[in-house]
């Protein structure tokens, strides 16, 4: 047999071996890598849908937490790894959409150098007071900040969060006079708004939801563009004068550009699998998140959506970070 018949049967091998490999993926555990600390919000959810891909792939999905420069170096360690689907990531709108324009150095190419599963789940961010506050509604505490500029204040969390730019983006559209503060940690705002040192706070909904039922605090509104499964009684920002405004946590599911269709299929299969079933639907929307779900080209769509309106608020806020 010539040269050329050997190299041909070899490359013919391959071709049908890639279909076979594929046909049996996975055959081994799958790290997802989570840009956060463990325990906060980020990571219980990525655990909760990891548990339930577990089941659905028969092999199991390990969470590694690789945590530092906002979100950037668990997000590089998806990019650097091998495509062929056992390192997966979690990301957000924070790493997907808001580093692009917040940071000055650039550790990867987001549109070249990830390839999107899909979209895991929403979390709104809420408007809150102390529970003695004399703010009782969205627009009297609008009014009260105009009538006093810079007087009241609103905290957030540090900058690169939604949190902290959804603060900018309620101020640019509905024209609050409040003074913004960042703070590190929410549980530092959260003792500054309950000790009546700040007038008013900006953050994910979760963690706030007990101090909401006990009553020491009163939310004013919601950010997302609909009610809050688990606090249904608070309007939207929308709903209460201003439709354009609309703003949340959104996550999704990605992988390292170059990795298989087949593969991201299955993943995308999984992770849709799970976001419908029962526990992680129930355990999601417990915790004020929406399961989302669809096909990978949905976080294209939705990446496309916030580009612009983020890149305006940030740009005119000129905020940036090294």
């Amino acid at each position: 047999m010539n040269r050329n018949a050997i190299a041909c049967l070899a490359a013919l091998s391959l071709c049908l071996a890639a279909p076979a490999a594929l046909a049996d993926y996975p055959e081994r555990a799958i790290t997802l890598i989570v840009p956060a600390a463990a325990g906060g919000n980020a990571d219980i959810t990525a655990r909760l849908i990891g548990q339930e891909m577990s089941r659905q792939l028969g092999q199991p999905v390990v969470v590694e937490n690789r945590v530092g420069a906002g979100g950037r170096i668990g997000t590089q360690a998806v990019v650097r790894a091998a495509p062929d689907g056992y390192t997966i990531g979690y990301a957000h709108v924070g790493t997907l959409v808001l580093h692009r324009y917040l940071f000055k150095q650039q550790l990867y190419d987001l549109d070249r150098d990830i390839a999107p599963i899909g979209l895991v789940a929403e979390t709104p961010n809420v408007i809150v007071v102390n529970a003695a506050s004399p703010y009782r509604d969205l627009k009297g505490f609008i009014e009260a900040s105009r009538a006093q500029p810079q007087r009241l204040t609103m905290t957030s969390a540090d900058p690169g969060t939604t949190s902290e730019v959804g603060v900018k983006l309620f101020i640019a559209q509905t024209g609050a006079e409040v003074r913004q503060i960042p703070y590190k940690a929410t549980a530092a705002q959260l003792s500054d708004l309950l000790g009546g040192h700040v007038d008013s706070m900006m953050e994910n909904l979760p963690p706030l939801i007990g101090n909401l039922k006990d009553g020491r605090l009163r939310a004013l509104a919601v950010t997302t563009r609909g009610r809050a499964a688990s606090n249904p009684d608070v309007p939207t920002v929308a709903e209460q004068g201003y439709p354009d405004y609309e703003q949340s946590a959104w996550s999704a599911l990605v992988a390292p550009a170059g990795t298989p269709p087949a593969v991201i299929a299955r993943l995308n299969e999984a992770m849709n699998q799970a976001l419908r079933s029962d526990n992680v639907s129930k355990e999601l929307r417990s915790r004020s998140q929406e399961p989302l779900g669809g096909t990978p080209q949905d976080v294209q769509t939705q990446i496309r959506k916030e580009l612009p309106k983020w890149e305006g608020i940030i740009k005119a806020a000129g905020t940036t970070l090294d």
